[in-house]
């Protein structure tokens, strides 16, 4: 069986997801013949501009003009004119998809499923199944197509949104995101402690918020006393890491990009971050709650509220609401452990493996 895996590089996530799937499958699945690629690499030089360097300058330095463009994409989303715009620039994708004759489509990003289904309504021959995969806490409908064949949802909130949009039960499987097998896995936190040189026994808190390191990550650190250990992921942010840096405090760990984040996790005991897809699910597979700041609006504040409605974060407005919770669940254990308990009502511990067995089994 051939797969293609697909996801766009607008944002680390959408990749991570179709990595982890990628990675997973190809030691776990031998039977099948597997190919990994971004689709902006097969689209339009408009296309690939728009989806990757305006997405991140516009929600890095204009997050309220996102917000308004994406709350007009909810207006009339699955119309024809756009399905034919996403067709007519993604040619390239297009070919690829005919020419190479895969059974089987896995996307980690809405825009497969656009191409895909404006495809397999241009030409009935074409039989390829299409798996959308939802990287997200909340739906939004550009997901939705009808040439998607199985839709993996994070949680039963997307699920019950899928059929609130006529899409059937049976099309439905609530698998959520897939990340990375090593956050699986489980490490002792005495050892991962010793390996990454903190204090096991300190309150850690973990502050990560993807490849950009926005927010106002200096002032919560400067914040924190120092009964608080803080690894603090700057990602690509070279200017953040050197300030936090040259504070030069004791309990305060700053870090670039990192490809460790699961053995960081391993020492934490709560994650302060934006609302990402990928960030909130490796979170709750290391049973960490979480505290978000910052944000992107529309989709990851919708996250945000997602998982603050299962009781499994807290969503703030001001360092000091940051400092406020993690005070709060720091010095009362009974809290902190019915947040953890939360978090089994979205975790999902199986999630590769379900996904490799639907494709044995369905596809």
């Amino acid at each position: 069986m051939k797969v293609l895996i697909t996801y766009a590089s607008a944002g680390a996530g959408h990749k991570k997801a179709a990595e982890a799937l990628f990675d997973y499958l190809k030691e776990a699945r031998p039977d099948l013949t597997l190919k990994i690629i971004d689709i902006l690499d097969y689209c339009s030089p408009s296309y690939r501009f728009f989806y990757s360097n305006a997405y991140i300058y516009v929600v890095k330095n204009l997050p309220f003009v996102w917000y308004f463009f994406y709350i007009l994409s909810f207006i009339n989303p699955n119309n024809s004119l756009r399905f034919l715009i996403d067709y007519l620039n993604c040619r390239q994708l297009v070919n690829l998809l005919e020419e190479e004759k895969h059974d089987v489509v896995l996307s980690t990003h809405f825009l497969t499923s656009s191409v895909v289904s404006a495809l397999k309504k241009s030409n009935p021959k074409y039989k390829v199944k299409l798996v959308a995969a939802i990287t997200d806490y909340n739906l939004h409908p550009y997901w939705i197509g009808e040439g998607v064949d199985t839709y993996i949802a994070s949680c039963d909130k997307i699920r019950d949104e899928l059929a609130r949009r006529k899409v059937g039960l049976d099309k439905i499987r609530v698998y959520g995101i897939p990340v990375n097998k090593k956050f699986y896995l489980p490490v002792e936190r005495n050892a991962a402690a010793n390996k990454l040189n903190v204090d096991p026994c300190k309150f850690t808190v973990l502050i990560i918020t993807g490849a950009i390191g926005i927010g106002p990550i200096e002032q919560i650190v400067k914040s924190f006393n120092e009964d608080v250990q803080l690894l603090v992921v700057c990602g690509n942010n070279k200017i953040l890491y050197e300030h936090i840096k040259s504070f030069n405090l004791q309990n305060v760990k700053p870090y670039p990009l990192v490809d460790n984040v699961d053995e960081l996790m391993s020492v934490s005991d709560l994650v302060l971050t934006k609302a990402g897809g990928l960030t909130i699910t490796e979170s709750l597979v290391k049973k960490l709650p979480l505290v978000f700041f910052s944000s992107i609006p529309g989709l990851e504040t919708s996250n945000a509220k997602a998982i603050c409605d299962y009781g499994a974060g807290f969503d703030t407005k001001s360092v000091k609401d940051i400092n406020n919770i993690v005070s709060s669940l720091k010095s009362n254990s009974a809290s902190y452990q019915k947040t953890v308990e939360n978090i089994s009502l979205l975790r999902k511990p199986n999630t590769l493996g379900d996904i490799s067995n639907l494709l044995r089994i369905e596809c």
